[in-house]
């Protein structure tokens, strides 16, 4: 007896739903070749970039964080041994999957990196919003999306691409990445009205500019996904796969929870 097409994909999903019920460890069962291809060394090598909301290094030297969790966790259920790797910038974490020398990393898939590595769904999303000083008139991304307002972001990322998108009316003036001081030094100076980034990052840098304010409500909103080399199509099986299961299972949401990080959830479903 043969099935129809509606019915097998029923039994798919059924069977997804099934697993997504049980936790992560019943939706990412690896193959051999999702194993061989993602961690062909025999170890999970897993680019950390260091930033805040992703992976941070505490006093004793350990990288924790949402992003190492998630990477600990997919070490373990591959099987394979966890080696993070920790790197300064997108870019440098980038290079190392290009090189060969990590398997996955943890980053917004901007248009530019899209073009440079595969991503997997996403498993988080951020608020972006604005920090403005505190006798600025701004009080809503509406005020600051004026012809008179120019507002700071970091070059070549999500929070940028999402600015040009949402804030047509305002100039936009941009910083290399990590460079909030330099945000901070235009707003104090008046050079620049508001400063656009995540929330959690504008509330850790907010004691650096006394009496500024973070507006209510976002512009939009930076989604987090799992990268690896391109072309490795068992690879991204399996990430799309674990996705799903650590944002069904709670998994990322507790991560989230675990690390801290302000204005963020797990995504949707992936």
């Amino acid at each position: 007896m043969q099935c129809s097409g509606a019915t097998r994909l029923l039994g798919a999903l059924w069977i997804v739903l099934l697993a997504a019920a049980e936790g992560p460890d019943a939706l990412a069962q690896a193959t051999a070749e999702q194993k061989a291809q993602i961690a062909p060394t025999g170890s999970l090598r897993v680019a950390l970039v260091k930033i805040p909301f992703l992976a941070k290094q505490d006093p004793g030297g350990v990288i924790k964080g949402v992003a190492p969790d998630l990477g600990e966790e997919m070490a373990r259920q591959l099987g394979v041994a966890y080696q993070p790797v920790a790197f300064d910038t997108p870019n440098a974490g980038i290079k190392a999957l290009h090189d060969g020398a990590a398997d996955i990393t943890f980053l917004a898939p901007t248009p530019e990196r899209v073009a440079l590595i595969d991503f997997g769904p996403a498993f988080m999303a951020m608020e972006m919003t604005l920090i403005v000083p505190g006798d600025s008139p701004i009080t809503s991304h509406a005020d600051a999306d004026q012809p008179d307002r120019k507002i700071v972001a970091y070059e070549r990322t999500a929070v940028d691409e999402m600015l040009v998108r949402k804030m047509s009316r305002a100039t936009i003036v941009r910083v290399p990445i990590f460079g909030y001081k330099r945000a901070f030094e235009l707003l104090k100076s008046g050079e620049a009205d508001a400063f656009a980034d995540l929330r959690d990052a504008l509330m850790s840098y907010q004691p650096e500019l006394p009496g500024s304010r973070i507006l209510p409500g976002n512009y939009g909103s930076n989604a987090l996904a799992i990268g690896y080399a391109k072309d490795r199509p068992a690879v991204a099986a399996f990430v799309k796969v674990f996705t799903q299961g650590a944002i069904a299972s709670g998994f990322v949401t507790r991560a989230i929870e675990r690390a801290g990080v302000r204005g963020a959830v797990a995504s949707a479903g992936g």
